[in-house]
Formats: structure tokens, sequence, C-alpha cells
């Protein structure tokens, strides 16, 4: 070798770059915990719901029953109190088995029947939670890695001796 550095020197990366991946990165790491507050509060908003608003009775009309839980949802239809049908959604758990047909207990909204509930089946927001809660343990899991991984190479940089 006749001395020269051979390997191709890396140009600063712009700053736009810096600060697009610097909030790619943020968006990413509050993913987990925004999506934990917005299940919270659905679950808050149909819980309030369910102690406050209007129930009647509902009819299933349909019913997915699909390996998948999060695609496990019944449609049920119920009258509200002006006698015009609504219909609303709920999540099914696996250890229920809801046949169509069925009549269910649906509470809604006196001023907003399209704002309803089924009580027996899970909120939405119960999704959104669960989510949220993985995000935020793998991120969170990655980050504390790489904090350990980052603290052990400074410490192990500032235990070398000084060539002599």
């Amino acid at each position: 070798m006749t001395g020269r550095r051979t390997d191709r020197i890396r140009k600063p990366q712009q700053a736009w770059k810096r600060v697009l991946n610097l909030a790619v990165t943020v968006l990413v790491l509050l993913l987990g915990p925004i999506m934990f507050g917005v299940g919270n509060s659905m679950i808050e908003a149909d819980e309030e719901l369910a102690r406050t608003g209007v129930q009647t009775a509902g009819t299933i009309v349909n019913f997915d029953d699909v390996t998948k839980a999060s695609q496990r949802r019944i449609k049920v239809e119920f009258y509200a109190g002006d006698a015009s049908v609504h219909a609303t959604f709920a999540a099914v758990d696996h250890d229920q088995h809801p046949v169509v047909g069925d009549e269910v207990t649906v509470v809604y909204a006196g001023q907003d029947p399209g704002r309803a509930i089924v009580l027996g089946y899970e909120s939405d927001g119960v999704w959104f939670r669960g989510a949220g809660i993985i995000l935020i343990l793998i991120f969170g899991g990655i980050g504390v890695v790489l904090v350990l991984a980052f603290l052990r190479g400074y410490f192990k940089k500032g235990t070398r001796k000084p060539a002599a």
C-alpha cells in the first residue's frame, strides 16, 4: 500500500435529512404511547356511554366468524327513540359465540343514535390500547438494548490504555 486512504470518505449528511430521520424516529417511538392513549380514551368514552346512554334491544344481523381476532365482528341493528333503524358493530372475543338473530342490549347516545355500543362486547379501544402496549414494549426494548450497547462501548473506550 502506498499509505493513501483507499476507503471512501463519507459526505456529511445534509441537515434536512438528519431532521427528517429524527422526526421519523420520534414519531415511531411515540406511536405506541399515542395508540395507548387513544385506546384508553375510546374505552372511557364507551364506559361513559354505557352509564348514561339509552338502552334498547338490538338484533345481531351479521357475524364474521374469522380466525383473526381483530376481524371478528358482529353487526347489530336496533330501533332508536325516533323509531328509526340504526346499526352498530362490536368486536367479538374468541370465547364468545354469537348467533345471527340473537337479541343483545345496545346502548346509544340519546342525541346521537349513531354513537352506540353493544353491552357484553369489547370496545374498539381495546385493540388500540393492546397494539400501543405491544409497540411500547418492542420499541422500548430496542431502545434499552441500544442504550446499553452505547454505554458498554463508551465505558470500554474509557478503560483502554493509551498506545505507547
